[in-house]
């Protein structure tokens, strides 16, 4: 039986229960995580045996100091009961009227500074897990960034202080004009440095181009600007610092923002290698707003599908040929490599008709994806059967034993034991088998191995394979519409 979505708020207005917002408050209350995922787990079935659908804020709280002084002592429930809870808005008293405080739009404001995306969302977190243990429920906009202010101050000093103090001053003064739009959109120097970072400019020289363009850009009379004239300038700068073949390269990066047809990137690698991880941050340089992991696919399929009925759907991918094995048949202690690898290819078989069509609706929609995932198996889905997408397959790789078993250490401390680290280091030489056999088939098909660097290397090298693969399947039209004479020419090396 299907249980009532339970919701936060009122009859007129409420939004989905969340555990996580519940583990949030009660860390920032001074519990640990699992602790607070623990109390977490004990107020929603609280809430549920009740038969409760709608809770409200103040409801909540009080529930989660009742619980936190069961769990984690009095003065982890203390401190909850005086913060304002993440499941509560701070409101912002700015001219427009009251409006929720947001970290992802302080973190972009700080990117504008000059900080990496991930220091700016740290720094922006901070800000508002001090107003939180501090039971700030309003406050003015100047407050928010006299606050941001002391943050950048403590951590990066004086200088990024000033700078941000700059950009307050000069706030929403420079609009960027698109070809598709009548409405100007902000200048960002923090998603001009993340578009050069992918098109492989050199940290200091990306910020360097991104700071000399906002100078100038600042220093016009007229404080809407073309977005072909920035692009103009950007390219301009690139010849000069680092030479024309980044500037073409940086144009083609551009293109797959914004490509003809949807760029459909296909992640695959065993478990343990980093594939999550590296998708975002694929997806984060080439700006893809998709990411989906084959594994949410499988749960999905398992829903609708009995074991009865598929048996290696409902195993783990280096499990699945247990549910191979004739009934009575005793279980080896470990499975023949043909056994293990017919197990894998027969959840494979069936996963992959679910991420058929997951791409299908992505190229139906238009919009560019980051698939990742064990089930994305060199030769499964081919590019002709997606003639209206750009695929682009690659295979993550951890060559070193040692270091992937130390990939499944870290990841067990990172996530609470969720993922627990026994049941791979059970498993660990069927996953090692199994690397084998995508590793072989990668080559067979001609799939890029991404072999284990470190995650900035390693997305460079994705980004790089990225855009040979979107070079190779552009058109001569395409190529000339996109980049024009002198970007046409542009080859990037071999098909990647």
């Amino acid at each position: 039986m299907t249980l009532p979505e339970l919701r936060i708020g009122t009859a007129r207005h409420a939004f989905p229960f969340s555990r996580g917002l519940l583990v949030e408050s009660l860390v920032n209350a001074g519990a640990t995580g699992a602790g607070a995922a623990a109390a977490a787990r004990r107020i929603e079935q609280q809430l549920r045996l009740a038969r409760r659908t709608t809770v409200s804020p103040s409801e909540l709280q009080a529930l989660m100091v009742e619980v936190a002084r069961d769990v984690a002592g009095s003065a982890v429930a203390q401190a909850a009961a005086a913060q304002t809870p993440a499941f509560v808005d701070i409101l912002v008293t700015a001219k427009k009227g009251d409006l929720p405080f947001s970290r992802g739009v302080l973190a972009r404001t700080l990117e504008d500074a000059g900080l990496s995306g991930k220091d700016a969302y740290a720094t922006a977190s901070t800000v508002d897990v001090g107003l939180r243990q501090r039971g700030v429920r309003r406050l003015s906009a100047e407050e928010i960034d006299n606050l941001t202010e002391d943050a950048l101050a403590t951590r990066y000093g004086e200088h990024l202080r000033l700078t941000y103090r700059y950009l307050r001053h000069n706030r929403g003064k420079l609009g960027v004009l698109g070809s598709d739009s009548n409405m100007p959109s902000p200048f960002s120097k923090g998603i001009l440095v993340q578009s050069l970072l992918a098109a492989g400019v050199a940290p200091d020289v990306a910020r360097k181009v991104a700071r000399v363009t906002q100078r100038d850009l600042r220093g016009r009379d007229d404080r809407v600007v073309a977005r072909h004239a920035i692009r103009n300038k950007v390219e301009a700068l690139l010849r000069d610092e680092v030479g024309p073949d980044v500037g073409a390269r940086y144009r083609l990066l551009r293109v797959i923002r914004r490509p003809p047809r949807p760029v459909i990137v296909l992640l695959g690698g065993v478990s343990g290698t980093g594939k999550s991880f590296l998708a975002a941050e694929i997806a984060y340089r080439l700006g893809i707003a998709r990411v989906v992991s084959t594994d949410s696919i499988r749960e999905v399929m398992r829903a609708m599908v009995s074991p009865a009925l598929v048996p290696t759907l409902h195993a783990s991918t280096f499990s699945a040929w247990e549910a191979l094995l004739p009934p009575g048949v005793p279980r080896p202690e470990t499975p023949t490599r043909e056994a293990l690898l017919a197990g894998f290819r027969d959840q494979v078989q069936q996963v992959s008709v679910g991420l058929g069509a997951v791409v299908a609706r992505s190229v139906q929609e238009g919009s560019s994806l980051v698939l990742e995932g064990v089930h994305l198996v060199p030769g499964y889905l081919r590019a002709e059967a997606f003639r209206g997408a750009l695929l682009v397959p690659m295979l993550v790789t951890l060559p070193d034993e040692e270091e992937h078993r130390r990939h499944f250490e870290s990841r067990d401390s990172e996530t609470a034991a969720s993922r627990p680290l026994h049941r791979y280091m059970a498993y660990f030489r069927e996953i090692r088998a199994m690397q084998d056999e995508l590793e072989a088939l990668a080559r067979a098909q001609d799939v890029p191995l991404l072999d284990g660097l470190t995650l900035d290397e390693s997305a460079e090298q994705a980004v790089d394979v990225v855009l040979k693969r979107v070079m190779v399947a552009l058109t001569p039209e395409e190529r000339l519409s996109l980049l024009g004479e002198d970007g046409a020419e542009l080859t990037l090396g071999a098909g990647g």
